[in-house]
């Protein structure tokens, strides 16, 4: 694995291609042309039939997800489409009725898990990265859009029952600001100074603690509707990328959504718009709100711990730098208003 690792993204996504034209055998699509979306935690690909119909293949990231949790990922995707009036992609069965295979390929080391998904139209409402270009009356409106999706979310996991063999992750204080955290360990960024490290270690131990406080979560949450997730047609928006839904807190679900308006302006805003249209579907828990700076630190942290847990991904290097400067700053007005 650390040979495939060193190098470079173009080569990972081009080998990765080639193990996804081989696992689209397991849909009898062989010869369609598989052309790559993005590369993050995924290598995600648009998949052309001879036929000209369009779907996604996702070949997933090495250990990071088991087969019963993309296949519980794929129960509930599917639930929420057929009783939940969520519309979600559906998860293509393979010949043999599984909504997943395993591939190999030359250069690629081990098996990787595979699935195809139907193609939605649609273009993102932006990137987590650079949050979203719209005026104060179309934010208003797309994000009042997005809290009634996120309210829809909960008020099916409300009344949905999993099946016995449904497992999907936890967002909680050990997976987020835990000794192992899901996406990575951020004090162990080369680039950290001692006293930025310092400083957001400090701020890791609060996070932690008002977490705890909080309990366990028991929320089935999506746990990703940032706007790459967030697709605008003449349909409306659709939902897309299910990943990294698992259990958590209606409050977790509103900060991760909101926070990319954080980095193009709109937060207040944003955030408010959310809310209403959560509560028009269904109540918010009023007691989380308390707990959103904490939530915010927490989800920055997560976000810079990625780049340490994902150095193969080289496009987000960069940013490096620029994280450590927001998130620190942030750590110091989280830290004088908690102290």
């Amino acid at each position: 694995m650390s040979d495939f690792l060193r190098l470079s993204e173009e080569e990972q996504i081009a080998r990765l291609g080639r193990l996804a034209q081989r696992a689209l055998a397991a849909w009898s699509l062989d010869g369609a042309a598989v052309t790559p979306i993005k590369y993050r935690e995924n290598a995600v690909f648009r998949v052309e039939a001879p036929s000209g119909e369009l779907q996604v293949m996702r070949v997933h990231r090495a250990h990071y997800r088991s087969d019963a949790a993309i296949r519980s990922e794929a129960a509930w995707m599917q639930a929420l489409c057929r009783d939940g009036d969520v519309p979600t992609p559906a998860m293509l069965p393979t010949g043999d009725g599984d909504v997943m295979t395993s591939a190999t390929a030359e250069g690629v080391p081990g098996a990787r898990q595979c699935d195809l998904l139907a193609w939605v139209e649609g273009s993102p409402l932006g990137t987590l990265e650079q949050g979203v270009d719209l005026g104060d009356s179309a934010l208003r409106e797309t994000y009042g859009v997005v809290g009634e999706i996120a309210g829809r979310i909960h008020a099916h996991a409300d009344s949905w029952k999993p099946p016995p063999e449904f497992q999907r992750p936890s967002w909680d204080a050990a997976s987020l600001v835990g000794d192992d955290p899901a996406f990575g360990q951020f004090w162990k960024l080369p680039s950290l100074e001692d006293e930025e490290r310092d400083l957001l270690m400090r701020a890791r131990t609060r996070v932690r603690q008002r977490l705890e406080e909080l309990g366990p979560p028991n929320l089935l949450i999506h746990g990703d509707l940032i706007p790459d997730n967030l697709l605008a047609s003449s349909q409306g928006v659709r939902v897309i990328d299910f990943d990294d839904c698992g259990w958590s807190w209606a409050s977790f679900e509103f900060v991760t959504s909101a926070f990319p308006l954080l980095i193009s302006g709109g937060f207040d805003t944003g955030s408010q718009a959310f809310l209403e249209g959560y509560r028009s579907v269904r109540p918010f828990p009023e007691a989380e709100l308390m707990l959103v700076p904490t939530l915010v630190m927490a989800r920055m942290l997560s976000y810079l711990g990625w780049p340490q847990g994902r150095p193969e991904i080289a496009s987000q290097q960069p940013l490096i730098p620029f994280l450590i400067k927001v998130v620190c700053e942030r750590a110091e007005l989280y830290l004088s208003n908690e102290g």
